[in-house]
């Protein structure tokens, strides 16, 4: 009778400690709101709300913008800027157990980083539906739509990626003003100089004033 009993303890224990675990990960602040402007939320798993400037933001938050703006500044000194009409996650903060990793999740709209680098070993890495980038400089931009992902350089370097399991070849813009596009299930196309209109205007749409 007792081992009949201790199986739903268990089962008890072990949902417990799932929930806490997830109740940690939510309790995570990895940034705070440090600019705003216009229609921008926070959504916290079935939960969303008006973002405010000096909010925290978590673990696993997604920000949502409409007709706004929003900079976020992470605890390692790297500030997000997520233009007008974007959805970005917060998938994954710089740790022991993943490595020093940051990742974050557009799944569509367009963003300017600034990569803060003191951190050796570390990597600060973006996905979207159709590419991977993993940043080795500073200061880039990413715009994902469902059709692919455009990446260029402002300042350093990043390796960009297919996601696709058959397109995973990798490209690597090294100058200023170089730029490639990802199409969805293809490898990422020739690096070339992006137009002076289409890098201006990415340029304005993904950075905070």
């Amino acid at each position: 009778m007792r081992k009949c009993l201790s199986l739903p303890r268990l089962c008890l224990a072990a949902a417990f400690l799932l929930l806490a675990g997830e109740v940690e990960s939510a309790e995570i602040i990895v940034g705070t709101v440090i600019g705003l402007r216009g229609d921008v939320s926070l959504e916290t798993g079935s939960e969303r709300h008006a973002l405010a400037l000096r909010d925290p933001v978590r673990l696993a938050d997604t920000i949502i913008s409409r007709a706004g703006k929003a900079k976020i500044a992470l605890n390692d000194g790297s500030i997000v800027s997520v233009g007008e009409n974007s959805r970005v996650a917060l998938q994954d903060y710089q740790g022991v157990a993943n490595g020093w990793t940051t990742r974050l999740r557009l799944l569509t709209g367009v963003l300017r980083l600034f990569v803060n680098r003191a951190l050796a070993g570390s990597r600060f890495e973006v996905e979207s539906e159709t590419a991977l980038a993993a940043v080795r400089g500073t200061d880039w931009l990413v715009d994902a739509t469902p059709a692919g992902t455009g990446v260029a350089v402002i300042q350093g370097t990043v390796v960009v990626s297919g996601r696709d399991s058959q397109a995973q070849a990798s490209v690597l813009l090294d100058q200023p003003g170089q730029g490639v596009d990802v199409p969805r299930g293809g490898p990422p196309g020739p690096v070339r100089p992006w137009s002076a209109q289409r890098f201006g205007t990415t340029l304005a749409r993904a950075t905070f004033e």
